[in-house]
């Protein structure tokens, strides 16, 4: 079944469709989430806040845009609400961590991460949301575009300075990410 065709159903009453629509963008919504708010257990009360609004609001999506567009509109509100509320500054605990699988290549996996992080929060906020929605969430120009409420030329030129800085940035200091 289509992804139109499950929205029409869950907006004519068939709501025992909607588990398809969370199935279908879960994991891509937690992935975003959980990098703007870097805490596995406040991603998840986010990503589920996240999916009631939609449920809720799903009667409000008009097939103007893309649903992906729609939907992420709604997860960056959400991060952006809980950021302005807490401006917390957490670390994400990674799984392997937990569980102490193969302990030098986590040590390895989690100083790379550490490394990207600071290289991401050089970027201001607009910048890292194009740069995570287009390459972590594969979404098109026009997607970000809308999702973000910026030009579509503002999407290229964000899009070609934050990786510019970010290269500039790998370039002077050198690290896992020196050959970017």
């Amino acid at each position: 079944m289509e992804m139109d065709e499950i929205i029409t159903r869950v907006k004519n009453g068939e709501s025992h469709h909607f588990a398809h629509i969370v199935k279908h963008y879960e994991q891509k919504v937690f992935t975003t989430v959980i990098r703007i708010v870097k805490n596995r257990a406040t991603a998840e009360d986010i990503v589920q806040d996240i999916f009631i609004k939609v449920f809720y609001s799903l009667h409000k999506y008009k097939k103007i845009g893309s649903f992906n567009a729609w939907l992420y509109r709604i997860v960056v509100n959400n991060c952006f609400d809980y950021l302005r509320i807490h401006k917390l500054q957490t670390t994400q605990i990674d799984s392997d961590v937990m569980y102490n699988r193969y302990p030098e290549k986590v040590l390895l996996l989690h100083e790379r991460n550490e490394q990207l992080e600071k290289l991401l929060q050089q970027l201001d906020e607009t910048e890292y949301m194009v740069l995570l929605l287009k390459y972590v969430n594969e979404l098109s120009y026009d997607e970000i575009s809308e999702v973000l409420q910026i030009s579509l030329n503002d999407v290229r030129n964000k899009l070609h300075r934050s990786k510019r800085k970010l290269r500039s940035i790998t370039m002077s200091k050198g690290g896992y990410f020196y050959e970017m």
